[in-house]
């Protein structure tokens, strides 16, 4: 039923088209054979009949059966039965019709098997198995080839649905997580009556407006990401002031593309479990790289002397990052981090294509 349902897609006259196609190149090609265009007709129409039979009788039945049953056991049984089907419809077309109506166009053959009863030549070995096959099977290789084709292009059209909707749903699970920190910040910014919140809400409100707006496609231009950590890093300054001691100049020597909010996340974490944890003065240092060929981002933070107690999981937003680089960039990134005494760094290779 699903193979079915997968032919029935395209309109009935497309198959006709195809087998129409398929009769005129029969009798173009072997006109010369044939006294008239009604005997090429006459006698095409029914090959080409007995080609789109074998082909839906392969595509319809044999096909699904092989793929159900998981092996070729059931279906031996079926693919004899259609020989030995093709070899008495050719047969009796053959011996009753062609060769007594047109003699003068099957002289060769009836040279060959003039000498045999319709009998013997019905249980002819090498026609059941190798003649009748290389005649009727090539207009069934091809349909079956461009089903398969179709197949392939409806599941890699799936997949790429199924890793949007993935990867939409990671940046859903992320973005609330940025929101609440940088509210977080504004309230106590707030509280104190800083002359800066005016400031701070105007880069939230230029940030949001570029992570509700103008990254919802699936890569963008890593200039806007890098205007992106500027604002971000200038409300963390703001909210951390001399605490912290940041060193962030991109070398972007070559335009890129790259997946929106990647490298916010991990700046992100630096922010949250080395300066909010550190009561001296903390530091963070970005490096980002471009070449023709790669993006290079690195970036290390200064973690406090004295330990704290975490989950031995890795945090939900790292896990999410890591899911994420491997839906967007399959086996076109390297991403290494490094969890040594005093300081944390990631470093994070991405290949675009």
């Amino acid at each position: 039923m699903q193979e079915w349902k997968a032919i029935s897609r395209r309109p009935w006259y497309q198959h006709l088209a195809f087998w129409v196609c398929v009769l005129i190149c029969y009798m173009i090609a072997n006109l010369e054979h044939h006294h008239s265009w009604p005997e090429s007709l006459n006698t095409y129409a029914v090959k080409v009949s007995m080609q789109a039979f074998v082909a839906y009788y392969l595509l319809l039945l044999v096909i699904p059966t092989y793929y159900q049953e998981k092996g070729g056991l059931l279906i031996t049984p079926q693919i004899i039965g259609l020989l030995l089907l093709i070899q008495g419809i050719d047969t009796t077309w053959r011996y009753y019709y062609l060769e007594p109506t047109y003699p003068m166009t099957h002289a060769t053959c009836i040279a060959r098997y003039g000498h045999l009863s319709y009998t013997q030549r019905l249980f002819d070995v090498v026609s059941i198995f190798f003649k009748n096959p290389a005649t009727y099977l090539p207009p069934a290789f091809i349909l079956i080839a461009i089903q398969y084709f179709q197949k392939q292009q409806e599941m890699a059209e799936l997949n790429e649905q199924k890793h949007r909707s993935e990867i939409m749903a990671l940046k859903n699970q992320m973005n609330p997580h940025f929101l609440f920190n940088t509210l977080n910040n504004l309230y106590a910014l707030a509280l104190k009556r800083s002359e800066q919140t005016p400031e701070v809400i105007g880069k939230l409100s230029e940030i949001l407006d570029y992570m509700l707006y103008r990254c919802n496609d699936k890569y963008v231009s890593l200039d806007k990401e890098i205007e992106l950590l500027h604002n971000y890093l200038s409300l963390e300054k703001i909210r951390y002031g001399s605490r912290v001691d940041v060193n962030f100049v991109p070398q972007v020597d070559h335009a890129a593309q790259i997946a929106p909010l990647l490298l916010l996340h991990f700046v992100e974490n630096a922010f949250k479990h080395g300066v909010s944890q550190e009561l001296g003065q903390a530091l963070i240092e970005i490096d980002l790289q471009t070449t023709p060929l790669e993006i290079r981002f690195v970036i290390k933070n200064s973690i406090p002397d004295t330990p704290i107690a975490e989950s031995q999981q890795p945090p939900i937003g790292l896990r999410n990052i890591k899911r994420q680089l491997n839906l967007l960039y399959p086996k076109r990134h390297e991403l290494t981090i490094d969890h040594a005494p005093h300081h944390y760094s990631v470093h994070l290779n991405i290949f675009p294509l």
